[in-house]
């Protein structure tokens, strides 16, 4: 199964695509591919 999970490092979210893989009786959880952040660490300023 594939899901994406979000991970908070230093009080920033960040987005993982992770895979479970059931070996034996056992399930494991590999991290696929990282996403990037949830948000923008740098926003734009509004333009009046």
């Amino acid at each position: 199964m594939v899901y994406t999970e979000i991970k908070t490092i230093s009080g920033r979210k960040y987005r993982y695509l992770r895979e479970s893989i059931r070996i034996g009786d056992r399930v494991i959880h590999k991290t696929v591919e990282y996403l990037g952040p949830v948000k923008p660490r740098y926003k734009t300023k509004k333009r009046r």
